[in-house]
Order: C-alpha cells, then structure tokens, then sequence
C-alpha cells in the first residue's frame, strides 16, 4: 500500500490535465482496497450540488461521469459540511436518516473522504463495495492521504487552465488589435490558427504542439503593428522600401513576443512564417527542415487564407485555383508534407471552405 501511495502521489502530482489526474486517482483505489465502484466529484459552487468528473465500475443503477447528485441530507452532504469521512460498513444496518443521494442493491459498504485544498472543500472521493466491509485504519488513512494529494493537484490544475485561459484571451487581444488596422484581415488571424492546428494534428504531432501552432496562427502577424497602415492599404506595387518595410514584420513579431516570454516554438513560428521551403524567403532566406515546422505549417495556411481572401489590390482566387497554386508551389515556396496535410484536412471537411 505504501508503495503504491508513493506512486500515485508522484502520477498525481506529475500532471496538470484534469482527467489524468482523476484517472489515476480512481484506477489507485480501485486496485489498492478492492473497490466495486469509486467516483470522484467536485462540488458545484453555485448549486452546491455534487458534479461526478470520473468513475471506474458504474452499472446501470449507479450514476456516471457528469452527472449531478444532489447532496442536501446524504452521506455526500454530510462530509461536504463537517469536513470529515464518513465510513459505513453495512448499510444495511446504517441509520437512515442520513442516505446516499442514489441507491443501488450493488451497494453495502461505502466509504466517503472529502478532498480538500487549503481549508477548502472541493468535493469527495466516493468508494462502494457490494458486500458488508471491515475498513481498516491504514485503508481509511491510504484514502484520506490520496483526496489530500488529489485535493492541490486539483487546485493546481484548475488554476493553470484559470491562467491558460487568461493567457489565451491577451492572444486574441493582440490578434485583434492587428486586424483593427486592417479591415481586408480581419478573422485571417483565427482562420490561420485553426487551419494551421487541423494540419498539425493531420500530420500527427502532439497535442502540445498543436496548441503552439494555433498561438503562432494568432500572432504570426503581430508586427505588422509596426508597419504604417497606408501600406498594407495600399492598392498599387509597393516601392522597394514599402516592400522592405511589409518584410520586416515577422523580425517585429518576435521582437515583440520575445519579452512575454511566450514559448520559444511560438516565437519562431512567427519568425520564421515567411521563408520558402526552397529557399529565398525572408527574413534569414533558410530553406527545408532549417524552418521549424511549425513555421512551415502556418506559411501553408497563412498563403491557402490570403488567396481565398479579398485584399486592397484584387479580389479572392477561387478555392480550386488555390489548391492547385499550393500544389505548383510544393516543394519551392511550401513544404510538400504540409501541403499534403492541408489537401487531406480540406478534402475531409468540405464545409470548412472559405
């Protein structure tokens, strides 16, 4: 038992995704004290109703994953207001005065630990056995330290997806604030992210990645902040310098990025958006697997959305001239993996065509 608390207390505490951790919790009890049926669930601030996140051996009779369990004068209630477990060893013969909030024949023994974070009570580890049950000390003890560890991993995670979301919404601030000096942009940074995520899960990569790339599509062009408006306005050819000063935006994007001390894939995503898979692009004229891929993924997306789109100097190409444009320019100015990927994710959900 100690040896497997050690365990799941470093598989806890290793994670900060919501469902891993409860997975682990559940899958923890289940082996270590036998259980028929265990469930974890978070306590509903606004209706003080009890949400199961997970269980592991529900039947038909016993409620599942995301269902709500009122707990005004249950066990459940009960732990949830003093704080302290409850075990019942023959229901049976347990005072009625206090139920379960649902009731199954499968159940005989139950046993309830509140999980709790810095004097706060989250919810409850709920564990059930089918026949009358003895619960040992060192059983009870094992449960109350597990809900403790579930308790912070818990606090942890609901803060880092409280921060995410914070972070995520200054993205979309800055994604928004470029686009206001331009009305032919608009909504060209959020289709780039979303293009550039369905290819990247396409093309397999991982989920942290995707994330990444879709940042990079919000932000790749966030320097053009820097560039004056009558420019990227501007109906007629651009000068050589008006042209040079449109190019520096991906060395302004990541300049500005670099002090938000944003992952270094997103900043070079941004950076490097630009460059030709065949070389001769802008700004470092790199060529290949020297452009990360993330940079290839959104130079793919970013040209597929620019021609569908109207712009100041002509109006959109048609969806399959464009296909074919990526097609000619496979393997020069695109990554030919990537132009790949794009046709399968167009291919496969027609109805995202713009």
């Amino acid at each position: 038992m100690l040896k497997k608390l050690i365990e799941i207390g470093q598989l806890i505490s290793s994670s900060l995704e919501m469902d891993v951790i409860i997975e682990y919790t559940l899958q923890s009890l289940k082996e270590v004290v036998g259980a028929k049926w265990c469930a974890l669930g978070l306590r509903d601030k606004e209706t003080g109703e009890m949400v199961l996140k997970g269980s592991l051996g529900v039947s038909r009779e016993l409620p599942g994953k995301a269902e709500r369990v009122p707990v005004e004068g249950t066990i459940l209630g009960e732990v949830l207001k003093t704080a302290k477990s409850l075990i019942v060893e023959d229901l049976a013969k347990y005072d009625r005065s206090l139920r379960l909030p649902y009731w199954s024949k499968d159940i005989r023994s139950v046993a309830v630990v509140p999980v709790q974070a810095r004097g706060k009570i989250l919810g409850a580890l709920i564990v059930c056995t089918p026949f009358p049950r003895y619960w040992e000390e060192n059983e009870v003890g094992y449960l109350s330290i597990i809900a403790s560890q579930v308790g912070l991993a818990i606090e942890n995670a609901q803060l880092y997806e409280s921060l995410r979301e914070y972070y995520m919404s200054v993205v979309r601030t800055l994604a928004a604030a470029l686009e206001a000096k331009d009305k032919y942009t608009q909504g060209h940074s959020l289709r780039v992210a979303r293009w550039a995520r369905a290819v990247a899960a396409e093309m397999g990569l991982s989920d942290k990645e995707q994330e990444m790339v879709y940042i990079g599509g919000l932000l790749h062009d966030i320097g053009k902040v820097g560039v004056r408006e009558y420019i990227l306005l501007k109906t007629s050819k651009l000068t050589p310098a008006e042209q040079k000063e449109i190019q520096s935006h991906p060395s302004m994007g990541a300049k500005i990025l670099e002090p938000a001390n944003l992952p270094k894939e997103v900043v070079e995503a941004v950076l490097y958006h630009h460059e030709d898979y065949g070389g001769g692009g802008y700004p470092e004229g790199i060529a290949g697997e020297k452009i990360p891929l993330l940079a290839r993924i959104i130079r793919v997306v970013d040209s597929y959305d620019a021609m569908m789109s109207d712009r100041p100097y002509r109006r959109a190409f048609s969806q399959k001239w464009v296909i074919e444009e990526l097609r000619r320019c496979s393997g020069k100015q695109f990554d030919p993996a990537v132009v790949e990927a794009m046709k399968k994710v167009l291919e496969r959900d027609k109805s995202t065509w713009i």
